[in-house]
């Protein structure tokens, strides 16, 4: 009955961001020098850009290019254009900006809201850059990347959801023509054929378009603070989840398959942890039964916790992170990294 009531909000909604693309693509969409690739979506986040940018920034590492990767720094206090280095925070640069430059600081990682300006400043700064990745990028228009790539969550796709505010997403299903790549994200590991086929009718692929499945894979639990150090992994018999994250149920699901005492605690997402934050989770943490209890909690969640004002008050928890990764269906993973490679190897002799 709600989405009934908000539907025409919604109608309008879709009716203005179509007629800004449609504009937008008729007109002067600038273009980059250099092989520049966008990661987005159409939903409201949570359909995993930053694995998949990493996976990415991995594969074409392994083939030697040098990498720049531009986001908007979502959730920073800062402004303009800026280079994430060993001094920046999630604060200055935003969690997931500040994650991949930790996680790969052998590539240049940008962050500004103005994509255009940022590309430019990469370029001029950094003219060795072989490719841009652009992060979330998808909405921002007055960029046309050479190749863009449209995440959807297997369990949310865009096919079954509606525009805000009567669904989650940011804009109509027509926007996603101007995709070059759908990838279905966050799959199951097996996936039947039929249930492939009935996800390919309702996309419907337009002729210049590859569809691929993708799904995560999460990582070795890894100490965070000193006393989690000193506790062994194999010896924890309870856990507190924390997470602040647009999509938190594949991690929550993970926690709660691998221990049987479990407590959670949801932010919401790019959540900036306080005092009183610190506090329950130390309140849920003292409450365990259980002599070995540990918090965990995702890979972007600990760049804000590190960062936040209560580094003290945090050392004294056993806390640890998660990382995930991406894994493509072995079907898909072959043609896809090699679209990939095709694309960036051509522009890169032309450019």
């Amino acid at each position: 009955m709600l989405k009934f009531l908000l539907f025409p909000f919604a109608a309008l909604w879709a009716i203005f961001m179509r007629i800004r693309r449609y504009f937008y693509n008729k007109g002067h969409r600038k273009t980059c020098e250099k092989p520049a690739i966008c990661v987005g979506n159409l939903c409201m986040g949570g359909s995993g850009k930053t694995p998949h940018v990493e996976y990415l920034i991995n594969l074409l590492k392994k083939n030697q290019f040098n990498i720049a990767m531009l986001s908007r720094g979502y959730g920073r206090k800062t402004k303009g254009f800026r280079f994430v280095d060993a001094s920046s925070s999630s604060k200055s640069v935003g969690d997931e900006p500040l994650l991949l430059y930790k996680k790969h600081v052998d590539i240049s990682v940008a962050v500004c809201v103005n994509r255009v300006e940022g590309m430019n400043k990469i370029l001029e700064q950094k003219p060795e850059t072989d490719v841009i990745l652009l992060d979330d990028a998808y909405q921002y228009m007055p960029l046309r990347a050479g190749l863009s790539i449209l995440l959807s969550d297997y369990y949310n796709r865009y096919t079954e959801d509606f525009v805000v505010p009567a669904g989650n997403l940011r804009e109509g299903r027509s926007a996603t023509k101007d995709a070059d790549i759908i990838i279905i994200t966050k799959s199951p590991k097996t996936i039947p054929t039929i249930e492939e086929r009935i996800i390919l009718d309702k996309i419907h692929p337009l002729p210049h378009q590859k569809v691929y499945f993708s799904y995560m894979e999460f990582g070795n639990i890894t100490p965070l603070t000193s006393k989690a150090e000193k506790l062994p992994i194999d010896s924890i018999k309870s856990i507190v989840s924390v997470c602040g994250i647009a999509n938190p149920y594949p991690f929550l699901e993970y926690m709660n398959h691998r221990f049987q005492e479990k407590q959670q605690i949801v932010f919401s997402d790019h959540h900036r942890f306080t005092k009183k934050d610190i506090e329950k989770i130390d309140k849920y943490f003292s409450r365990s039964v259980q002599k070995n209890c540990a918090v965990i909690t995702t890979e972007k969640d600990a760049m804000r916790l590190l960062d936040s004002e209560w580094k003290k008050e945090i050392e004294t928890l056993p806390i640890f992170y998660i990382p995930i990764e991406v894994k493509f269906h072995h079907k898909y993973k072959e043609e896809f990294e090699e679209q990939i490679l095709q694309y960036v190897r051509k522009n890169t002799k032309n450019s």
